[in-house]
């Protein structure tokens, strides 16, 4: 590819995310002061390379998916927000204390214009320093516990009897800063302390989402289709191997109709993504920013 061609390409995808619309070769031969001519004959080869299509009812170009990659790996590395804005989100977030995740995708989902999802997993079992217990329905019980570094966690437990109150006192007064593993004094106990260790044990994930709703604004959103696919993979929990922290990573249309911005995370002992979800047709450098300087302030850099 030429470079006239990169930027007859980068203009075309600039001007199709703002329209939604083919782009005729006459706007991008004006506003790059070129030919006619000259354009479309880097139509051709740019269609030629797979980069670009043209609907067949109209005498414009779209962008394909492959000419979407490659826009969005031209916006990397990405720029990061202006400094007083990332001050102020600093302060944001170091004042929101145990609702910090909570606020970083709702600022992060606002920003970009798209919705966000955070994840972060424990990299090793966080040691439990407190729990309290309560009894929901039949066999099920709900586990609040205090984690090592001062994060709260909760969690349902499911088990083959329903504790008394006795025994869930107990249970509390014995996980209390416990240093070593609790000798349960009986079988039942003794599911109650392994299926409480087992709820807040290594791998257990933590998930935060925030705007599912701005999808709605987009063109896209009319397709019930793109709907249904934008909201299972906004619910569905992932176990994926995580970018990087520090790192971003841009996955366009790997599910149909839907690009995804990463960033990677590590703070502590645990490590996670921020992802903003859009439409293939994304703002990606917006989105880009966004997720990189959300990443790097939340981790305190």
């Amino acid at each position: 590819m030429t470079e006239r061609q990169r930027r007859i390409l980068h203009l075309l995808v600039d001007i199709y995310i703002q329209t939604q619309a083919p782009v005729p070769s006459g706007v991008l031969a004006q506003q790059l002061s070129l030919s006619p001519a000259t354009v479309r004959y880097d139509l051709i080869e740019l269609e030629q390379q797979g980069l670009i299509g043209k609907p067949h009812t109209s005498a414009g170009r779209v962008p394909t998916r492959a000419g979407f990659h490659h826009y969005a790996l031209s916006k990397l590395p990405p720029n990061p927000l202006p400094q007083a804005m990332l001050e102020k989100l600093a302060q944001v977030l170091e004042d929101a204390g145990p609702r910090r995740e909570a606020l970083l995708v709702q600022v992060a989902s606002k920003l970009a214009g798209y919705p966000a999802t955070l994840r972060l997993r424990p990299q090793r079992a966080p040691k439990l320093l407190q729990v309290h217990l309560s009894n929901l329905t039949s066999g099920k019980v709900l586990a609040v516990a205090v984690l090592e570094g001062g994060r709260v966690r909760e969690a349902r437990i499911e088990l083959s009897f329903t504790p008394t109150e006795a025994q869930l006192n107990e249970a509390e007064q014995r996980l209390y800063k416990a240093s070593e593993p609790v000798k349960a004094s009986t079988p039942a106990m003794m599911e109650l302390y392994e299926s409480i260790g087992r709820a807040f044990a290594q791998g257990s994930q933590e998930e935060y989402r925030e705007g599912m709703g701005l999808l709605l604004s987009e063109p896209e959103a009319q397709n019930p289709l793109f709907l249904r696919q934008a909201i299972a993979v906004f619910e569905a929990p992932s176990d994926s191997t995580f970018t990087p922290p520090g790192g971003v990573n841009v996955r366009v249309g790997e599910n149909e109709g839907l690009s995804l911005v990463q960033a990677g995370i590590k703070v502590n002992d645990q490590i996670g993504e921020l992802t903003l979800l859009g439409p293939v047709r994304m703002r990606y450098e917006r989105a880009l920013s966004v997720a990189f300087t959300m990443s790097q302030v939340y981790m305190g850099k």
